[in-house]
C-alpha cells in the first residue's frame, strides 16, 4: 500500500490535479494548492522540489485519468467501429461527464501554456499524440481486417475525431449545456457508420 509519505504525496497530486484542471496548471496559486491539499508550503516542498514539478505531476495524473477511461472504453469492444463508438461513449452526453472536473487537461493546458512552460507544453503534445495514435491504430486495424472501408486517411480522421470531441466538450462547458457535445458525438457516430462497408461491398 506504500508508506504514509507516499500516500500523502499521491493524495496531494490528485487534489492538485483536480484544482489545476479547473483553475489552470499555470494559473492556480500556491495558496489555492495549500487550501486544496491541507498542507502548508513547507510540507508541499518536502514532497515536490518546486511548484512547477508539482504542476507537471498533477498534469500527468490528470492525463492518466483520461487515458485510463479511454482505454477501458476501447477495451470493451473488439471490432474497429465499436471501439471508435466506445471512445465517444466514454464522454457521455454531458460536457461535464469527464474524468476530472474542468474538462480535458490536454486541451486546457494547450490553451493555457502556449510557450510559458515549455516542459508542460511538451507533456500536452505527447499526451495528444498518444490519443491520436490510439485512434489511428484502430482505423488502420479496421481497414486491415475489413471492418472499415479501405482508403481512410487515418491521421486526418484522428485529427477531426479528436477535434470534434474536444470542441464539443469546450462548448458545452462554456455554455453550460450538453447539446454541443451531443451534436459533436452524433456527427462522429455518423462518420464512423459511414466507414463501415455495406453488405456485399468489398472493404
Amino acid at each position: 500500500m506504500g508508506s504514509k509519505g507516499e500516500r500523502t504525496r499521491a493524495e496531494v497530486i490528485q487534489r492538485t490535479a483536480e484544482l489545476m484542471n479547473q483553475r489552470g496548471f499555470l494559473a492556480a496559486s500556491m495558496g489555492a494548492v495549500v487550501e486544496a491539499t491541507g498542507l502548508q508550503k513547507g510540507g508541499l516542498y518536502r514532497h515536490f522540489e518546486s511548484r512547477e514539478a508539482l504542476a507537471h505531476e498533477a498534469f500527468d495524473f490528470a492525463v492518466g485519468q483520461v487515458r485510463d477511461r479511454l482505454l477501458a472504453a476501447v477495451g470493451s469492444a473488439t471490432r474497429a467501429p465499436d471501439r471508435l463508438l466506445a471512445m465517444l461513449d466514454a464522454y457521455g452526453d454531458s460536457g461535464n461527464d469527464v474524468p476530472l472536473p474542468g474538462g480535458c487537461p490536454i486541451m486546457n493546458t494547450a490553451i493555457e501554456s502556449d510557450h510559458a512552460d515549455p516542459a508542460l507544453r511538451k507533456r500536452a503534445q505527447a499526451a495528444m499524440q498518444a490519443w491520436q495514435g490510439m485512434v489511428m491504430r484502430i482505423v488502420d486495424d479496421g481497414m486491415r481486417c475489413g471492418e472499415l472501408r479501405a482508403g481512410v486517411d487515418a491521421p486526418a480522421f484522428a485529427s477531426v475525431f479528436i477535434a470534434c470531441i474536444e470542441g464539443g466538450v469546450m462548448l458545452s462547458q462554456l455554455h453550460g449545456h450538453p447539446r454541443h457535445l451531443q451534436a459533436a458525438r452524433a456527427h462522429l457516430r455518423d462518420q464512423v457508420h459511414d466507414l463501415i462497408p455495406s453488405a456485399g461491398e468489398q472493404p
